[in-house]
């Protein structure tokens, strides 16, 4: 097991598991528990995941070493494109199934984790060009 995760796309897919369960329990909580709307339960479900995943794709999967202040902003940046991409998804299939359905937060979160995959490895923890 020890010789696998020194790949890096396994790291990721391990952190990104515990970033979904850590994001879709806290949306889970926000629909069942506190009766939170759609788009707000699907908010705090990112943005708690959008802090835990940056912290473990920097320190784990990327072993990034560069400023943290450039790789948060990049990381940002990539997070909001591949929110507002899940938001645009939540919304119309909200729409289609009516509100409240789990199973639109999980369409969301493919789209989100698709393109959040993308820019974390070709831009926000980009490793430095040698020189």
């Amino acid at each position: 097991m020890h010789r696998l995760l020194r790949h890096p796309f396994l790291r990721f897919v391990l952190v990104g598991l515990s970033n979904t369960a850590v994001g879709f329990g806290t949306t889970w909580a926000a629909l069942r528990l506190f009766g939170w709307g759609d788009a707000a339960a699907n908010a705090i479900g990112y943005a708690i995941g959008f802090l835990w995943g940056f912290t473990w794709h920097r320190i784990w999967t990327f072993r990034h070493r560069g400023a943290v202040e450039q790789g948060l902003l990049r990381y940002g940046a990539v997070c909001a494109v591949a929110y507002a991409a899940n938001l645009a998804v939540v919304l119309e299939v909200s729409r289609l199934l009516g509100s409240g359905q789990l199973l639109t937060q999980a369409c969301g979160m493919v789209t989100y984790t698709t393109l959040a995959y993308a820019g974390a490895r070709l831009y926000a923890f980009r490793a430095p060009a040698a020189t």
